[in-house]
């Protein structure tokens, strides 16, 4: 690839990377730009760097994982109505190879905490202006629909992603108003996260600056500052009435019992609960019944909901398993999940040397418990731009210590 068309395709990759939060109102703007990175890779095509990427044992398995679900769809006369998640599928490995060939990954670290930092900005002026006008402290599911720019659960784990970003550009500058950039920023994404209260992202916040506090505090401090950060944590969460009914449903006074509020206000409870008698019912184990069959029966459940108002709201938004490897489970089988930890298992092989690139799988394995982001165009982006920028980082790192 000749110097035009290599700066043509990092600009291209990096206003991607800046697009991301925004593919609720970017969409066409991405799939026509990731279409001209791979017109342009066609174009300028090494095949040296194509095949030490393709020879890297994840990059094999997800292929692996790839061909397993056509095989499996053909199999089970179910190819085009699985036609969707086969194509974020295969749409997350084409974006894992895009994202790989950029020459300098730097860019679209920061491209993509750019796009971040935009999106949370506007949010948190949205949510400011609402308590400031309402002076209501607590912010309902409908309302937080017109506030974020970006889906809350996204938002948050993005917003992970960043902190988790900052700190390893953080450790790795020796120019101290960088530093204090980043360090400002650091700040800011972490108010920010208690501000549009994203109980996943603040749980997978907590366990990766815990294992970054473990890993870089010498031990006279270590404790210190764990203590500090789980009182910081816990006394946010316990005074912001948002945080404290989304964390605890304090706004529940009838049910006395903890788990009773949970049945009641998770809709987590009930799909996992559906899930799991459509493992058992259907018998799965082997092969699987396909996802557009996973998802028809999960609907039939939501029909037998008792509740009037619950059961139009779980039909109205027609919730999937919300668990990555629960759906992969009944719609794959134990082989097509076997597979899909095998995969995880190499990317965390290749990645848990380097505490930064450690936390950001860790990140991604702990999102895939509470959402499917296969079954979604911007969960296929940031599975692909998460494994590798991680790589970025991993390699990077290999190399510093091969040249000292």
């Amino acid at each position: 690839m000749n110097t035009k068309l290599q700066k043509a395709y990092t600009y291209l990759a990096a206003a991607v990377c800046v697009s991301i939060p925004f593919m609720t109102y970017a969409k066409a703007f991405v799939n026509i730009t990731m279409i001209c990175l791979l017109g342009i890779l066609i174009l300028g095509f090494k095949k040296d760097k194509i095949i030490a990427l393709l020879n890297q044992r994840y990059v094999k398995m997800f292929f692996v994982f790839l061909i397993f679900i056509i095989l499996f769809s053909l199999f089970n006369q179910s190819f085009f109505n699985d036609l969707s998640e086969t194509r974020k599928i295969a749409q997350t490995l084409l974006l894992l190879i895009l994202f790989s060939q950029v020459k300098n990954k730097e860019v679209l670290i920061y491209s993509f905490i750019a796009g971040t930092f935009i999106s949370t900005f506007i949010t948190d002026i949205n949510i400011i202006n609402y308590y400031l006008k309402s002076f209501e402290f607590l912010i309902s599911g409908g309302v937080a629909k017109d506030l974020f720019i970006t889906q809350r659960l996204y938002l948050g784990f993005f917003i992970v992603i960043s902190i988790i970003l900052l700190l390893e550009r953080y450790g790795k500058t020796s120019n101290r108003k960088v530093k204090y950039i980043y360090l400002l920023l650091f700040v800011f994404f972490l108010i920010s996260l208690f501000l549009i209260a994203s109980r996943s992202a603040i749980a997978i916040a907590f366990l990766t600056l815990t294992t970054s506090i473990i890993y870089n505090i010498k031990n006279k401090y270590r404790i210190g500052f764990l203590l500090t950060m789980s009182i910081v944590f816990l006394a946010i969460i316990f005074n912001s009435k948002t945080l404290s009914k989304r964390f605890l449903y304090s706004d529940d006074s009838i049910r006395p019992s903890f788990i009773e509020k949970i049945k009641t206000h998770e809709p987590r409870y009930d799909i996992w609960k559906f899930s799991t008698q459509i493992f058992k019912e259907e018998k799965p184990y082997i092969f699987g019944i396909g996802t557009f069959r996973t998802q028809e029966l999960l609907v039939s459940k939501y029909q037998l909901m008792p509740i009037e108002k619950r059961k139009n709201w779980f039909m109205e938004r027609n919730f999937n398993t919300h668990n990555q490897y629960l759906d992969i489970l009944i719609s794959f089988g134990l082989t097509g999940l076997f597979v899909f930890l095998f995969l995880l298992k190499e990317i965390i092989v290749l990645c848990y040397k380097n505490i930064y690139s450690s936390n950001l799988i860790l990140s991604l394995v702990l999102f895939l418990l509470i959402e499917n982001v296969f079954h979604r165009q911007l969960g296929s982006f940031i599975f692909a731009l998460t494994l590798a920028i991680a790589v970025f980082i991993i390699n990077s790192e290999n190399e510093k210590n091969i040249s000292s």
